[in-house]
Formats: structure tokens, C-alpha cells, sequence
């Protein structure tokens, strides 16, 4: 950037027809004396693509004070006309045979116009100007595109200038003013390029496609011509087209390396030079091609004009940069900044400035300048000579120093860290995202989308999100998440600047025919807060079930059956589900379908509280599963309910339906084995058709032809099975998304399964959903089988393994985790997760956590041991608290998991030696569970301990109690392979944490036995004829 600027002396915007910016290029500019005025004073001609012409003649004025200014007035405008046609180029020379004057040539795409700039003053009075008129003196029709315009005194003719028009082909068309001379095709000129002609050798020089300059003489184009007019036969003209080309051969060629934009012609006669401007550098040959000087460039030129000055060759070059440089040669001699970027510049003479520069823009803008500057007016006022007061100066200097740092934000405020932020990320007075669901369904009627089974669109539901800020922010972004085969109306939203309320309304709709593994939907908000910086706001809504299921009459059959049980009285049904309930709905059983046509049915005992769903798809009872807990929670923790019941406990009587889990990670896996295989066919394929193509260049090239030995059917067949393979991997992609959400429907069924069952915490489902991920992301390279293994690994030697020490020697001994290549079968993945569920599931081990823990002091809770008055053993002595350096470190969940553990195994103990004493009740008090801790059994708690008649344990809605009976003794329970059974394995289910169990004592979990001696639900509690069914 330049420290000067150039200064406007006058300036004016072209505008093209309709007032709308008129496009310019390098050809569209010329300065002469248009109308042969005497004295020779220049006009300016402009031109542009939308076929207008004006004429300007800029002059400087005398205002009423007599002081002389510049600037464009509306009588500067000496024409103002519309061609038909498009303005290609513009020159000004003497064109016709019959004066000596100035006449304007302009050419057209498709013809070459001669026009004569007259002055009519006869009808014209002096007071109100001169008019001036356009008039056409001749015009030739051009056979091929004009691209360009030369002119010249072709073969040295005297007082008269000729025109020649190269075309987009090459072919360069000569015509001696009024008549067509010849049409001759340049070689090496592939694509046109800038001429240039040279008075002294009568040559014309030709920037080529190969990035030379060839010089041509006048005479040897001529000779060369390839449909001269005077050739009345045209087949001559024609054999002479091929014989003429060949024989025209340049002057001299001179290499340039670079694409050349422009070329000008500066002094007569011998010290005649050309200046050829490329992309990188501006150089100077003499009129033999020999070079004067070349002169590098940093920057990316736009135009260029040359003019002698003495006898040094000054240059003008504009860049992109809107930046004018001066050389003396090769030296820079000035440089000044310009308001655009011009294609196109000149130097004249107007009344007023001499060596005013012309500039013209693309876009029509108009200007004459000068290089100068503006000399500074200011004057340095006397200084002040009394004497300072420091005292004073150094109390105002305390003051600025308040004012900067009271106005002056640190770092902390710009990252919002401080108290009143949450978390020190996200000010919630910046903004508020709102997301409300609408109530009401409508029938998507948008692109996309697929049609129910009763052939009707499916239902969408609108979403409104609203974004409330308190201060002005800007560039927010919101983007809209949601889980295949659900889509979005639009999933992008962009708004410069939130100063109040802002609300964006969406529809979500089905749009693909299966099954959707979640209704959730995340808005990811980012913005820029006042200060600058950025923040996120993730807000996530739960979209109706109704949006992909609809009511249905209900089944009695089915190939998959889950149980839930509870302890609080069965809930009809109809009153759970509303909106999906028929008119004549039946309490204890509903149908729902989903939009491709899988059914489900629930169903409720009122004698047992249990409630069943079945369905011939597994994937299918998740959505369901999760919406009827959800609607339960809600229906129990209404505020009509609190503190009348006791808390909502669910259970789930079904085994873990892992056969059906490794059935979905086969299919998922053959999906992602197959795509692997297309791909290869794909390269395959691919590789042999650009063989072929290169076989039959190679034959194409030959002078000699050959036969194409069914090269050509090679190669259509080839592509033809290019496109049935990409048809093929469309497809697979297609189900491979489809298998991803059916495995994850079953991934998250398995994980709320395994969670009723052992009455997981938060805390330590999280950690196991974070092993077995149910989200499932279609991508090749690394995908769910690979990740999932290494973090279910992880899991098991570092969390659940046996004696993890952190830090110690088997910590650094461990094996490396795997790596995240595709598996060649996934038995190694199905091993491991049917070990993480075995160990969830069945409390095998103590479960130790890697990370050490929050607090460090010592746990001094009593661990209470439950064992039989008739074991005559010792009761084991409490060890004393080990040193936390020595031992292994664990989290709570390994703690409470283990003394879990050995409650269940004395419990155990007790139920196989007294068969008299029967499990905790819901009636046991808080006393009787405290003296059990103890190891006492005291007369209150026998008592109570007592099986109670009028209670019925089934309608309590917990598994079945565990029998008395010892069990068979040749059952082995089941462990994973290459693993040795463990003597704690005795149950399936774990119970809460020792803290939960002293907080909430009246209703406790009760454990279940091993996986062989669990009792199933019996079949007749559903059964249509106990009359609680439908």
C-alpha cells in the first residue's frame, strides 16, 4: 500500500442501460481528438459490453469568485448513444479513403463499425453548446468472433491506417479501410493473445499460446493469405490455406516464459521499443526482439502504459493491489494508491492538467488524476513556556489511570470465568435457547419423506426455538442434530446479530422406512458474545412418539417378550398413552405400529403390576420401552402422588437377550465387510478402465490405424460395471444405515435392561454406556465393532479387572490396547461384551476404578456381615483400614459393589441353614434391618421377620425370592471362555449401594439367582383368560 494517493481531478461513473453498472474491459477506453477539433484538444471515448457509447471531454472551470476548479459537469458529455451490439475494443485513426480525419472504429462480436463524430452547429445555438452526431461511414461482416483490434499503416502506406481483427481461432482478417484484403491463420496462437504492430519494420508481433513473441512481416501474412478476395476460385484458396500456414514462418521469437496481458509500442523510428507486460514481470525488447531490459514484479499486475520521456522509456503499471507504480525503466520512481483497480490506462492532456492519467475500472468507473500531494497547512503554535506543576500533573495522571483501568476488561471477563458464570463457560444473561414442541401433527408435504402404510405421508410436528439476549450478539449459528431415519425441514440457521428475540420454526419428519434408535433432537447454538468470544449453548428436546408410531390392534403372539415388573398398582393403559388409545380402547392392552409396518404390543396384569411388551422385532420395543418408564416415572411422580406412595421401583424379568445382540453386530459387521469388498471391485474396475483408455489413446495417436481389437466393447463394458458398483455401494450404504440403527435400538435395549435388573447408579450407567456406546456413526475406517472393543477392554482390565493397581507393576505391565483396524470377525468383540454383561450383571469381582479417589480420608462405616445363629464358624474379625498407598485404589462403585456382595452371600448362607428365616419384607422397621447389621438376630426382629399372610408378595411387583432349596450342586454357573468360575458368582443381580440401603429401607431390591436357576415369569399372567387381559 502506497503512502500517497493519486489525486482526482475529475471522475464520473459509465453507467450501461437501466442505470445499471456497465461492464468495461481493456479495449473499451480511448482518448484523441474525436471531432477534429481545431485546436487538437483530446476527448475521452468509453465503451462497454452493453453496447454504450459515450464521448467526455473533461476541462477545469472558472466558478462567480473566479476561482478555477475541476470536476465532472453535465456538459462534459459531448455523446451519449446505444449500439446494438457489444463493445469489444475502440480506436480512433484515419479509416476512411476519402479525408484525412480522425474516425472512430469499434468493434462488435460479429462485425467491424466506422464511425464519424461530427458537430452540427447550424441547428445548434451557441448558448446552449455544440451537438455532436454519430454517423456510420462503413461496416464489415466478420465470418468468425473478433476477439481483438490492430491498427497501423500496414505496408508502409502513407496518411491512411488499416485495421486488422484477430478472431477466437487465431485467424488474424486484414482490412485496407472501405475493402477486405485478406484473412490469413497465425501459427502457435491455440489461444488469441495481444498484438502489437512495428512502424519501422512494417512486422507484426504476435503474443502465442507457447508463451513467445513472433514477430511477423506485413508482407509474409499477406503472401500467406488463405481466402484473399482477389482468388476467384475458392478450392484454390482453400489448397492454399494448408501450403500458406505452413510457409508463414516469423521474423525472429523471442521466449517470454509467462502469459503476456499487454503490449504497447512507444517512440518512431529507430528508437521504436515494445513493452510486453506478463503475469510476473514488465520487459523492453528493441524492434529486433533483442531485450533492453526486464524488470521482475512482487505483485500481481493489472494493466500497463509506456511513453517515452527523453530518451528513457518510462512505465506505468497498476496492480491488484490498487496500487499505481512509476519506473524510469527499471528503477521505481513513484508509487500512489488508486480507488479501484483499473483494466485499463492512459496519458493525456486536458485544459487544466497536463499528463492527467485516465483510469478505467470493470465496473464503469471513470477517472482523470494526477500524482501530487497535499502539502500540510499545519503550523506548530508557539510553545508555551510556564512552568509545571508536577503535584498537579501527577494527580490528573492518577486519574487517567482509574479511568483506563475501570474501562479496560481482563482476561477473565472475556472468558467468563468468574463466580456468577456456571462452570466459567456459558453466561446465561448472554443468551436463552427455548425449543417448544408443538401439539398438534400435520401430514409432511415437503421434499423427502415416506408414505405410511396406509398410503398417507407421514405425520410431522413443528418445533419452535426461540433465542432470547439481553445484549447484542452476533454471528449465531444454530444447527439442528437428529438421529436417521428422522430428518429436519433445515438443519442451519445464520443470524448476523441478535439484539432482542429471534424464533425459528422447523418440522421433523420420518424419512426413511425403519427404525429410529432415538426421538431426542440437540440444538448446538454458537455465537459471539460483546466482548468477542465464543460460546456454546446445546439444548436437546424429545419429539412425541406418535411421530413414528401410530395405534394398531393389539397381537397375541410374538417372537420376542419382555417383562417389566413394579411395585405400585398396574396403570390402564389408555390413560399412559392418550393420544395412540382408540375409541374403544382396552385397559390392559394396545397395539402400535410403526410407519414400516412393525408392530408392538403392551400389555398389563393388574394381579402381578407387571407389564409386558412383545414384538416380532426386538429393535422395536426399545422406543416403546423407553416411553412407558418415562410415562410411568411421570404418572407416579405426579404432585397428587408424592408422599402417598412409596417410591416407583421397576425391575425387568426377562433375560438379557444378548443371542439377538450378536445376531445385529453380525449384520452390522457383513455390511461393513461388504462395503470393503465393493470398494475393492471399485478400484479394480477403475484401474482396468483407465488401462483401456490409455490403450486406446495410444492406437488413436498412431498414424498407422489399427484394428481396435474390441478395446472400444472393453471399455463400455467396463464402465458399465462401474456403475453397477456404485449403484451396489449406494445401496450397501443405504442398509448399512439401516442395520446401524436396528444395532443400536438393541444396544440400548440391552443397557436399560441390564440397568432395571441390577439397579444401576447414574453414575456407574454412564460409565457403562460409555463402554458400549449405542451411538453408532456409518463410517468405514473406524468403526462401532473396533471401538467398541478397545473400550470394553479397557473396561474390563482396567476397571473391572482383578487386583488393578494404579501406578504399580501390573498397571505398566498391561497389554496394549487394541488397535482401531477393521477385525477380521467380531467373535473377540462378542467375548468380551458377553463378559461386561456377565460381570455387570452377576457382581463376579470387586469392581475397582482407576481414577484415585476424591476423598482421601479413611471410610470409618462399620461393614455389616449377615450370618446364620446355627454357623458354628468363626465370624471373620474386621481387619484394620490397610494403607491407601499399598492397597488398590478404588472408586465408591468398587466399594459398595463389593460390600454388596458379601450382604448377598450371607443372606445366602443364612436362606440355605435356616430355612426359617425368610428374607427382609417391605414390613421389616428400620430397627429390626440395624440389629441384622449387627450380626444379632433380637426376639423384635424374629417376629417381624415372620412371613406375613396378608401381604401378597406378588402384588409387590419384585422378582421372585430366591428358594430355599439348595441348588443342584452339578450346575456350574456360566462363565465366559478362557476364564476361571469364581466362588463369589452366586447371583445375578447385585443390590444398591450400603448408603441407598440405609436411606431407603422400606422396599428393597430383591437379588435373583444365577442365570440357570432363574425362575421366568409364568406364561398364564398374561394369559387372555384370567380376565384382567383383553
Amino acid at each position: 500500500m502506497s503512502l500517497f494517493k493519486a489525486r482526482d481531478w475529475w471522475s464520473v461513473v459509465v453507467e450501461g442501460e437501466n442505470g445499471q453498472e456497465e461492464e468495461c474491459d481493456i479495449g473499451c477506453l480511448a482518448v484523441a481528438n474525436i471531432n477534429n477539433e481545431t485546436p487538437s484538444k483530446d476527448k475521452i471515448i468509453v465503451g462497454g459490453f452493453s453496447g454504450s457509447l459515450r464521448i467526455y471531454h473533461p476541462q477545469a472551470f472558472r466558478t462567480e469568485e473566479g476561482e478555477e476548479v475541476s470536476g465532472y459537469r453535465a456538459d462534459h458529455v459531448l455523446l451519449e448513444t446505444t449500439l446494438n451490439y457489444p463493445i469489444l475494443q475502440l480506436a480512433v485513426g484515419k479509416f476512411v479513403s476519402s479525408n484525412d480525419h480522425n474516425h472512430l472504429c469499434v468493434l462488435h462480436p460479429d462485425r467491424l463499425a466506422v464511425y464519424t463524430v461530427t458537430t452540427d452547429n447550424a441547428t445548434a445555438q451557441k448558448q446552449h453548446g455544440q451537438q455532436f452526431r454519430l454517423t456510420s461511414a462503413y461496416q464489415h461482416k466478420l465470418p468468425r468472433k473478433a476477439y481483438s483490434l490492430l491498427t497501423g499503416a500496414f505496408g508502409g502506406v502513407k496518411g491512411k491506417d488499416y485495421l486488422a481483427v484477430q478472431s477466437l481461432d487465431g485467424c488474424l482478417s486484414v482490412f485496407e479501410q472501405e475493402s477486405q484484403a485478406f484473412t490469413t491463420p497465425l501459427p502457435n496462437t491455440l489461444l488469441p493473445g495481444p498484438l502489437a504492430y512495428l512502424s519501422r519494420n512494417d512486422s507484426i508481433v504476435v503474443a502465442g499460446s507457447d508463451w513467445c513473441l513472433h514477430c511477423y512481416k506485413y508482407q509474409a501474412i499477406a503472401v500467406a493469405a488463405t481466402d484473399n478476395p482477389s482468388e476467384g476460385n475458392s478450392s484454390a484458396s482453400n489448397k492454399s490455406s494448408s501450403q500458406g500456414s505452413k510457409r508463414l514462418s516469423p521474423e525472429w521469437t523471442q521466449l517470454l516464459g509467462e502469459p503476456v496481458l499487454d503490449m504497447k509500442v512507444v517512440g518512431e523510428g529507430a528508437g521504436a521499443s515494445l513493452v510486453v507486460l506478463t503475469q510476473r514481470s514488465f520487459s523492453c525488447l528493441k524492434d529486433s526482439g533483442v531485450f533492453k531490459f526486464i524488470k521482475k514484479l512482487e505483485y500481481n499486475p493489472a494493466c500497463l502504459n509506456a511513453f517515452m520521456l527523453g530518451n528513457a522509456v518510462q512505465v506505468l503499471v497498476a496492480s491488484h493491489t490498487e496500487t499505481l507504480l512509476v519506473y524510469h525503466e527499471t528503477e521505481l520512481r513513484w508509487a500512489s494508491q488508486l480507488p479501484f483497480v483499473p483494466v485499463t490506462l492512459t496519458r493525456t492532456n486536458f485544459e487544466g492538467i497536463r499528463g492527467g492519467l485516465v483510469t478505467l475500472g470493470s465496473s464503469g468507473h471513470l477517472q482523470v488524476s494526477y500524482l501530487g500531494t497535499d502539502p500540510s497547512l499545519f503550523v506548530a503554535p508557539p510553545t508555551d513556556a510556564r512552568q509545571i506543576n508536577y503535584d498537579q500533573t501527577d494527580q490528573e495522571l492518577a486519574k487517567l489511570h482509574k479511568v483506563i483501568k475501570a474501562s479496560t476488561k481482563d482476561a477473565g471477563s472475556l472468558l467468563n470465568v468468574n463466580k456468577g458464570v456456571s462452570g466459567g463457560m456459558i453466561n446465561e444473561n448472554d443468551l436463552r435457547v427455548y425449543a417448544t414442541v408443538g401439539n398438534q401433527l400435520e401430514t409432511w408435504t415437503g421434499p423427502g419423506g415416506m408414505t405410511g402404510p396406509d398410503g398417507v405421508g407421514v405425520p410431522a410436528v413443528p418445533v419452535a426455538i426461540r433465542l432470547t439476549a439481553h445484549s447484542p450478539l452476533n454471528s449465531v449459528r444454530v444447527h439442528i442434530s437428529v438421529e436417521k431415519p428422522l430428518a429436519v425441514s433445515q438443519d442451519t440457521f445464520v443470524l448476523r446479530t441478535i439484539c432482542d428475540t429471534s424464533q425459528i420454526l422447523v418440522k421433523f419428519y420420518q424419512n426413511e422406512a425403519y427404525l429410529p434408535p432415538s426421538l431426542t433432537v440437540t440444538f448446538v447454538t454458537s455465537f459471539l458474545t460483546s466482548t468477542g468470544a465464543p460460546r456454546i449453548i446445546t439444548t436437546n428436546v424429545e419429539l412425541p412418539l406418535k411421530l413414528v408410531v401410530q395405534g394398531s390392534q393389539p397381537s397375541k403372539e410374538a417372537d420376542h417378550k419382555l417383562t417389566i415388573s413394579t411395585n405400585m398398582p398396574a396403570v390402564n393403559l389408555p390413560e399412559l398413552f392418550p393420544e395412540l388409545a382408540g375409541e374403544a380402547g382396552v385397559a390392559t392392552a394396545m397395539g402400535l405400529q410403526y410407519f414400516n409396518e412393525t408392530e408392538v404390543t403392551i400389555l398389563s396384569s393388574r394381579t402381578t403390576n407387571r407389564y409386558r411388551l412383545q414384538s416380532d422385532s426386538l429393535a422395536a420395543l426399545w422406543l416403546v420401552l423407553k416411553e412407558l418408564i418415562a410415562r410411568l416415572r411421570a404418572y407416579w411422580g405426579r404432585p397428587g402422588w408424592r408422599g402417598k406412595v412409596d417410591e416407583l421401583l421397576l425391575g425387568a424379568a426377562s433375560p438379557l437377550p444378548t443371542n439377538e445382540l450378536y445376531a445385529e453386530i453380525d449384520a452390522h459387521f457383513l455390511r461393513r465387510k461388504k462395503h470393503k469388498e465393493l470398494e475393492a471391485q471399485l478400484v479394480q474396475r477403475a484401474t482396468q478402465f483407465r488401462a483401456v483408455q490409455r490403450r486406446l489413446l495410444t492406437k488413436f495417436k498412431d498414424k498407422t490405424p489399427t484394428p481396435l481389437t474390441n478395446l472400444d466393447n472393453l471399455l463400455e463394458g467396463t464402465y458399465k460395471q462401474i456403475l453397477h458398483i456404485t449403484d451396489l455401494i449406494n445401496e450397501n450404504i443405504k442398509g448399512l444405515e439401516q442395520d446401524g440403527s436396528q444395532l443400536s435400538c438393541v444396544v440400548r435395549l440391552v443397557l436399560e435392561m441390564a440397568r432395571l435388573q441390577t439397579n444401576m447408579e447414574p453414575n456407574h450407567y454412564s460409565l457403562l454406556i460409555a463402554a458400549l456406546s449405542p451411538i453408532i456413526h456409518p463410517t468405514m475406517d473406524q468403526g462401532w465393532e473396533e471401538r467398541t472393543d478397545a473400550c470394553v477392554t479397557f473396561l474390563l482390565r482396567n476397571v473391572l479387572g482383578k487386583n488393578v493397581t494404579i501406578g504399580g507393576q501390573a498397571g505398566r505391565d498391561a497389554p496394549p490396547p487394541p488397535q482401531l483396524t477393521m477385525p477380521q470377525d467380531t467373535g473377540k468383540l462378542k467375548k468380551h461384551v458377553s463378559i461386561l454383561l456377565d460381570k455387570v450383571t452377576k457382581a463376579a469381582q470387586q469392581l475397582v476404578l482407576s481414577d484415585p479417589p476424591q476423598d482421601t480420608t479413611a471410610d470409618t462405616r462399620e461393614e455389616t456381615i449377615y450370618r446364620d445363629e446355627n454357623d458354628l464358624a468363626e465370624p471373620p474379625t474386621p481387619q484394620a483400614p490397610e494403607d491407601p498407598t499399598q492397597v488398590p485404589l478404588g472408586s465408591r462403585l468398587g466399594e459398595d459393589r463389593a460390600r454388596s456382595a458379601r450382604i448377598r452371600s450371607s443372606r445366602l448362607l443364612s436362606g440355605r441353614t435356616a430355612s426359617t428365616l425368610p428374607p427382609l419384607t417391605p414390613s421389616s422397621s428400620v430397627g429390626e434391618e440395624r440389629d441384622e447389621e449387627r450380626g444379632t438376630l433380637t426376639a423384635q426382629s424374629s417376629e417381624a421377620s415372620q412371613p406375613d399372610e396378608s401381604v401378597d408378595e406378588e402384588n409387590l411387583g419384585d422378582l421372585p425370592s430366591p428358594p430355599t432349596e439348595p441348588p443342584d450342586p452339578t450346575e456350574q454357573p456360566s462363565t465366559p471362555p478362557n476364564e476361571q468360575p469364581d466362588s463369589t458368582l452366586e447371583l445375578t443381580e447385585d443390590l444398591a449401594p450400603q448408603e441407598k440401603l440405609q436411606e431407603t429401607l422400606k422396599i428393597l431390591p430383591k437379588p435373583t439367582l444365577k442365570k440357570e436357576a432363574t425362575i421366568e415369569t409364568p406364561d398364564d399372567i398374561f394369559d387372555g383368560d384370567d380376565g384382567d387381559m383383553w
